[in-house]
């Protein structure tokens, strides 16, 4: 995430960008949390990885909703988050339709 002054040279719309682009690395790292606890399965050494990536991520998060909030832009950034939910919302409603296929 940039800092407040290269946050502040930019408008609205590019820091939504930032949000958006943001969001999209978050839900990323998930995705190599989640390789990192079934890799864990093959070999035990992925289950200290799995939490240091989780940690990590989770860390990153709250440091960034803080930053956030301590420059100016929270409204904004609650508006990425609003966007962030639904897009989640949809992909968690498309695993669920997929998952309904496999129940007997």
């Amino acid at each position: 995430m940039p800092g407040q002054e290269e946050l502040d040279k930019i408008g609205i719309d590019e820091r939504m960008n930032v949000f958006r682009r943001y969001f999209a690395s978050s839900r990323y790292n998930r995705l190599l949390i989640q390789q990192s606890l079934i890799m864990s399965a093959l070999d035990e050494s992925y289950i200290s990885k799995a939490k240091e990536l989780e940690d990590s991520n989770n860390r990153d998060f709250f440091d960034t909703l803080k930053k956030i909030k301590c420059y100016g832009y929270v409204d904004e950034f609650l508006v990425a988050v609003r966007e962030e939910i639904q897009a989640l919302q949809k992909i968690i409603y498309t695993y669920e339709k997929r998952m309904d296929q496999f129940r007997y």
